[in-house]
């Protein structure tokens, strides 16, 4: 039994030993207590019996810390944050926050539809985010010859403003106009308003989809006006296949509100191959659809590209 209690007795003094400091000052004086402070002017330390003394660094030859003063001390150290993965959202969204970046394409198409001609296509797109905004932009120039003659003049061009109000999905305003020579329309503009998110956001890949409601205007060269409630769906991909290449594709789908059988939509897809830090090379086709068409033109316009972007 008496052994039993000496045994107690000297674990629970091991453990309250480990748990107190100790100094050793230069003169040989021994400290025992705890450590209350320190930096480059002063050492704090309260001894067993209660009693506080301060002491100068240069005075202390060795310093031995216990159990408790240990876990202080390392709950008081700055931690080490974790650098995110590359293709976390928070890095992508970071990396993307530059002034601008987009790409200038000059392309030769080959056009079947309405008319069979070959043509000359200028396509830039340009976006900047800072948070919680993001703006896109897009222009595309289409101009077609046969025989030498002019077969097809249209243009394209509009912009989607962003706010986020949340990591993933935000709100969207966004304008869109079109001059289109092949279906005799002189203005269409589509103004809109809804909801979008990034479903995929990393330096890889990227999905993006938005709806919502807005009004379209169109004028076309015979003096007629059309003005209706629409319903638009954009979707955007992006998937990098190599370091040198990435797939592209976008999706834009106009639905009239009063009419069910009207509707029209653009899918575009193209390959893009890094040739330089600067120069790309990019292949696409591209297919419009319209299910009410103007008198003489026809339902599906496809179009094959070939050309040399520049990306920024």
């Amino acid at each position: 039994m008496g052994i039993g209690v000496l045994c107690l007795m000297l674990i629970f003094a091991s453990q309250e030993v480990a748990a107190t400091d100790e100094i050793i000052l230069s003169d040989g004086t021994r400290l025992v207590g705890t450590l209350v402070s320190w930096n480059r002017e002063q050492i704090v330390f309260r001894r067993a019996e209660g009693t506080t003394l301060e002491v100068a660094p240069n005075d202390v030859l060795r310093l031995s810390l216990g159990r408790n003063s240990i876990a202080a001390m390392g709950a008081q150290l700055p931690t080490e944050k974790k650098a995110p993965p590359p293709d976390s959202p928070s890095t992508t969204a970071r990396s993307d926050e530059r002034s601008w970046r987009g790409a200038f394409d000059v392309s030769y198409a080959g056009h079947r539809g309405t008319t069979d001609s070959d043509s000359l296509v200028l396509d830039v797109r340009a976006e900047r985010q800072r948070e919680p905004w993001r703006l896109r932009l897009r222009s595309r120039y289409f101009r077609a010859l046969k025989d030498r003659s002019l077969a097809g003049n249209e243009w394209l061009g509009g912009g989607r403003l962003d706010r986020f109000f949340s990591p993933r999905l935000f709100v969207f305003a966004s304008g869109d106009f079109e001059f289109d020579e092949i279906e005799r329309v002189n203005l269409r503009s589509i103004y809109a308003v809804g909801f979008g998110a990034d479903l995929l956001a990393s330096a890889s890949r990227a999905l993006s989809i938005s709806g919502g409601s807005g009004y379209t205007r169109e004028s076309f060269r015979d003096g007629a006006r059309r003005e209706f409630l629409s319903g638009v769906f954009r979707q955007e991909f992006r998937q990098r296949l190599s370091p040198q290449s990435q797939l592209e594709q976008q999706f834009h789908f106009l639905q009239d509100l009063r009419e069910a059988a009207r509707f029209k939509f653009r899918l575009e897809s193209a390959l893009r191959f890094r040739v330089s830090e600067l120069f790309t090379i990019r292949f696409g086709i591209s297919n419009a659809y319209d299910n009410r068409p103007q008198p003489g033109v026809r339902k599906n316009e496809v179009t094959f590209t070939t050309g040399l972007g520049i990306v920024f």
